[in-house]
Formats: structure tokens, C-alpha cells, sequence
């Protein structure tokens, strides 16, 4: 059993996160400790003192006796004499755990969802490193993918506003998805009567919502579960709103091949749409059938046809590294394939466990060191095939429990970043949601301390879509309170 004690701060969470990620078991926290069920037994305590972070082993790792320490932030932003608390003592555990447990994380003691951020604080890869642990790769990859989002966010207005609409509904749930999505063919019924409750409550917000609009996603879920009279409804509606019109971006998330028709495409051409993601997610036939995906690697090279032939200018597809049962070389051979089709955007994701997902959580965090090899040869190939083909990454964000600690990263060819994607994941812009299980955030520029740090507020909604459905009007006044204060 490992022991971690807390002295003089209560940051639980980001050294759980440490300890979750290196020993791939969940800690549990009692009594002001953190404990950890391994085979070794030792003690660690975690200590915060006149600004001076400190972590040392007080028994226990019979090998290694070594503590660590360094002054911080107290007040919670960067100085130029140390880091935040929270991050100055999880910095501290990850170094001292790679030292006990002989091993280490690719992102090093990075475990939040924006490397990116941290990027921006340091003058070099070298920092990242050397600061954090980073794996040079990684940090390469961080700041190149810097360079990407400082380019969209340059040309996107600080005080501007990004619309997500969510459809939590798909033809079937993936192994490894635990999105608020329900199974449409068990929930048939309920669909027409949430279309309607999303028009209404965009029909109730957005009339009060001054900000100016300056994008548009529509999300899932599969938005395209739908059936074809209902889809064309829901479109028509959504964009019989002025604000929805002209906006500098829209994209719409066709995801499954088994949705997609020829009539649900002209639908989106009607309504001025161009830029709409296609996700196989594999092109391995096999690897479709294991996951739950109802639809072949033909279906998806149909549908792409078919989409591209109609003039949708944009087009984005995602594949996932880690798929199980999956080889390295069926990974590789799906983005061969991609690449070809010549796609505007391919964003590859990091399997990652996520709550309600058919595959247990151990069977991620526990994957076997041939796994997690694989995941490497994965992300490493693609990281080469893309940029050797032309692309460049734009976006990278990370998730719980990510396969590897690894990470999620849109590439795209050309000026053809999804400016939502940017906006939603960097926290830099606000973002106003519809439909069940959606989060807004309100991003305030105006009192923060440091350049590119900014205070967020969030408000979130009903993410059972019968509660929703019965509660619309409700989440509509909470939602107008929250952009109204």
C-alpha cells in the first residue's frame, strides 16, 4: 500500500491523477490521505510552507531515499518565482513515483487536458521537458500544435460567441464511447419530440443572447440518426434563425456511414452547409464489427464519395489508435487509406476509457506494455504520415484515462481548421449549448492577471433527454441568467 500525506494544502485531485496514471489504479482518499493499492509499501508526504512546496519519501522504497522541493505560486498564477500550488506539487510526486516505480508518462507531469496551455508559458521545448518531464516528441507536438491554435484564435474575436447543438443519439453505442448518446433505434419514439424540444429552446435563448455568433457545430451523438423528413425539420429550423446565418463557420457531424443519405446531404447543401465530418474511426471491417459499428469500411469510402461529389469543401474524419483487438499495422494501413481520400481535416484520437463504456476501465489503464506499444507505433506513424503528407496539427487535447496517457490531435491541410474545435478546447472563447448533456462556459478576458489567462464560468444542462424534453424551458431560463449576469 502506498500512503501519500497531505500537510498545509487539501490539492487531492491533481496528485490522484498522478498516482491513477503511473500505477493504473484508482486512489482512494480518507482521513486528509491518499491511498494506493500496490504491492510496495511505502510512505510519501506532500507539504506546502511558506510558499515552499515539498515532497518527500518518509519510509518505504528501501532503494531510493529522496525528497524534492521549490518554491510556488500561492496565489495560483505563474511567476517568475514558481509554478500554481497544485501544479508545483504534482510536478514533485510524478518525479519522485518515476524515480520508485522505474517508470514514466509521455506527457510527463502534465495529466490536464490542455498541454498546449503550459506551452505557451515556457520560451522553449527544451522548458517542457525539463520542467515537467515531457517527452521530447510530445513537446515537439506541443508546440507546434501551439502554433496552430494561436493562428485560429488570432482571427477569432475574444468577446465572441461559439454554438454547439447536441443530438445524443446514435444507430448504436461503440464499445468505448460513453457519450450522452442513447441507442436511436430503442428510442425511435423520443426523437421527434427532442428536435422539437431543442428548436424550442433556441427559439427561447436566442433571442436574449447579445454576443455576436461567429460559429456553429452540430454535434452528437450522430445529429444524422435521424430520418430524413425529421433531419431536414431540424435543419430548416435551426437556420431559420437570422444569427445562424453568415457566420464565419458551420459544421455538422455526419459521423456514421450508416446515417448518411444522399437526401440528408442535400439537405445540409441547401442550408449553405460545406464543412461536415465523416468518422470510420477504422477502416478495418473487422475492427467495425467488434466495437458495434453497423457500417463497413465501404459504406464510409461511399458516403465520402458521395459527400465530396455533392461540393462539401471541408471534410473531416476521425480515427481512434488503440482499437481493441486492432495491430499496428491495421491502424497504419486505415490512415494510408484516409490520407488518399485526401481529407481537408483527420483528427486522430488515444483510446480512452471513458465512464459508462462497455470496456472496464481496467482493461484500459491496465493494457499490457504490447498494447501500449502498439499505441506508439500508432501515434508515432501518424505523426509522420500526416505532416510528410502536407498536414499540420491545429488542436490537441487529452482525456481521463487515455491508453498510455497519450493524447487527441486535429491535423488539418491548408487554412481549414475547425475555428469551434480551437474555441470549445482551449477555453479561450465561450460557448453557448443546446440540447441535453450540453456545457456552456462563459470566458471573461477582462480580469485576468496574465496574457492568454482567462477566468471561466460554466453552466450545465439536464443530460437525460426525457428530463430535457420536460424540462426545456427551465434550462432555457437557466441558460439565459447565466450569459444575462
Amino acid at each position: 500500500m502506498l500512503t501519500i500525506r497531505l500537510q498545509g494544502h487539501e490539492h487531492f485531485y491533481p496528485l490522484c491523477d498522478v498516482v491513477r496514471l503511473l500505477t493504473g489504479v484508482i486512489p482512494k482518499v480518507e482521513d486528509g490521505e491518499i491511498h494506493v493499492d500496490i504491492e510496495e509499501t511505502a510512505g510519501i508526504v506532500s507539504c506546502l510552507s511558506d510558499r515552499k512546496a515539498m515532497t518527500y519519501i518518509e519510509d518505504g522504497f528501501a532503494e531510493l531515499k529522496e525528497g524534492r522541493s521549490r518554491e510556488c505560486d500561492c496565489e495560483g498564477d505563474r511567476t517568475s518565482e514558481g509554478l500554481p500550488v497544485s501544479r508545483e506539487i504534482k510536478r514533485q510526486l510524478y518525479f519522485l513515483l518515476c524515480d520508485a516505480l522505474a517508470k514514466e508518462l509521455p506527457w510527463g507531469a502534465l495529466t490536464g487536458i490542455r498541454p498546449t496551455q503550459v506551452a505557451r508559458e515556457v520560451s522553449c521545448e527544451e522548458d517542457l521537458s525539463q520542467i515537467y518531464g515531457v517527452r521530447p516528441d510530445k513537446a515537439k507536438l506541443a508546440f507546434l500544435t501551439k502554433v496552430g491554435e494561436d493562428e485560429v484564435l488570432k482571427e477569432s474575436e475574444p468577446d465572441s460567441l461559439h454554438i454547439y447543438i447536441g443530438i445524443p443519439f446514435c444507430p448504436s453505442r461503440c464499445s468505448y464511447c460513453s457519450f450522452v448518446a442513447q441507442e436511436a433505434p430503442r428510442k425511435t419514439g423520443l426523437l421527434p419530440s427532442y428536435v422539437d424540444a431543442v428548436l424550442k429552446e433556441i427559439d427561447l435563448v436566442l433571442p436574449k443572447i447579445d454576443q455576436k455568433i461567429e460559429t456553429l457545430y452540430i454535434g452528437g451523438g450522430t445529429p444524422t440518426v435521424l430520418d430524413e423528413e425529421l433531419f431536414e425539420k431540424f435543419i430548416n429550423g435551426v437556420f431559420s434563425h437570422d444569427a445562424f446565418r453568415n457566420l464565419r463557420e458551420v459544421t455538422v457531424e455526419a459521423g456514421r456511414a450508416d446515417t448518411i443519405t444522399e437526401k440528408k446531404l442535400q439537405t445540409l447543401r441547401k442550408a449553405g452547409i460545406t464543412r461536415i465530418c465523416i468518422n470510420p474511426q477504422t477502416l478495418c471491417d473487422a475492427t467495425l464489427t467488434r466495437i458495434g459499428r453497423h457500417h463497413s469500411a465501404a459504406d464510409f469510402i461511399r458516403a465520402y464519395t458521395m459527400a465530396r461529389s455533392m461540393g462539401f469543401s471541408v471534410i473531416n474524419t476521425d480515427l481512434i489508435a488503440g482499437l481493441p483487438g486492432e495491430s499496428a499495422e491495421e491502424f497504419c494501413d486505415s490512415l494510408k487509406q484516409i490520407i488518399d481520400l485526401e481529407p481537408e481535416n483527420i483528427t486522430v484520437h488515444s483510446l480512452s476509457k471513458k465512464r459508462r463504456s462497455d470496456l472496464s476501465r481496467e482493461e484500459i489503464v491496465k493494457f499490457e506494455a504490447e498494447e501500449l506499444s502498439k499505441m506508439e507505433t500508432m501515434l508515432s506513424f501518424a505523426f509522420s504520415a500526416l505532416t510528410e503528407a502536407g498536414y499540420a496539427p491545429y488542436y490537441l487535447y487529452k482525456q481521463k484515462d487515455t491508453l498510455g496517457g497519450h493524447e487527441n490531435v486535429g491535423y488539418q491541410k491548408g487554412d481549414t481548421s475547425c475555428i469551434y474545435n480551437v474555441a470549445m478546447m482551449g477555453d479561450q472563447r465561450s460557448v453557448l449549448s443546446f440540447g441535453a448533456g450540453g456545457m456552456s462556459k462563459r470566458v471573461f478576458h477582462d480580469d485576468a492577471s496574465d496574457a492568454g489567462q482567462v477566468r471561466v464560468e460554466r453552466c450545465s444542462c439536464i443530460k437525460d433527454a426525457i428530463q430535457y424534453i420536460q424540462n426545456v424551458e427551465s434550462m432555457a431560463g437557466k441558460k439565459i441568467s447565466f450569459f444575462e449576469s
